[in-house]
């Protein structure tokens, strides 16, 4: 299990013992308006699945889906992640966990996705890149109040976010936002060199950040970048 969110995790029940604190809904964001679906699974074929998706561009296009981008995952070379832009974010969920997107990855030995999803707060830009350098880093953050951890994170370093010991150049910022309790903040960025992503994420200075901002839970995705395009 990651440290930084067993730390997290102990931090809050701590807080709450001692406060008898109960956390609070951040702003209310319709579950149909546009938002990004994030899809992790395992493979036996890259290059079957990379196929394949290829295949099911149209008919992703015509479940709301208009962009993406495909990454391998950082430690296991059969992982496959996927960020993609819909115009309803439940409905393309519901497209994503439905018999029918897992019927057509099946000759890919694809499993059964691990889905994660957000209404669009700050987009995530996509350009047509058949081929891409860097990697991906998206973080599941856990929050006590989504109101509160979004002024937070715009204030930090004017929304730069140059941290010292990221040893990376970070970019492409973008805010994915689920309520609920706690309410959830996915937030994605570009690394440059993904492989020095994990332990500066897991620092201690990056676990008091998270402390400070709300974060009672966190998971995160590290993958390198393949691809992306349009619909």
């Amino acid at each position: 299990m990651n440290n930084l969110f067993v730390k997290l995790s102990l931090g809050y029940a701590l807080f709450l013992f001692l406060s008898g604190a109960v956390p609070t809904q951040g702003e209310t964001l319709s579950v149909n308006s546009p938002g990004t679906v994030f899809v992790r699974e395992k493979v036996k074929e890259l290059k079957i699945f990379r196929e394949v998706f290829q295949e099911q561009k149209s008919n992703l296009k015509s479940h709301g889906f208009s962009a993406y981008s495909l990454h391998q995952d950082l430690k296991d070379p059969m992982i496959v992640i996927l960020t993609m832009k819909c115009s309803n974010m439940a409905r393309g969920v519901d497209f994503v966990r439905s018999p029918e997107y897992m019927a057509a990855f099946e000759k890919a030995g694809a499993r059964i996705p691990q889905v994660w999803c957000g209404v669009d707060v700050t987009e995530r830009h996509y350009s047509d890149q058949p081929q891409m350098k860097g990697g991906i880093v998206i973080a599941r953050n856990e929050v006590r109040d989504f109101g509160f951890w979004k002024t937070c994170f715009y204030k930090e370093d004017g929304g730069k976010h140059n941290h010292p010991g990221r040893k990376y150049k970070n970019s492409n910022y973008s805010i994915h936002y689920l309520a609920g309790a706690p309410d959830v903040a996915i937030v994605v960025h570009e690394a440059s060199d993904v492989s020095k992503a994990p332990v500066f994420m897991d620092s201690d200075p990056m676990v008091g950040e998270m402390e400070s901002t709300g974060v009672v839970g966190l998971e995160i995705w590290y993958g390198k970048n393949l691809e992306e395009g349009s619909f």
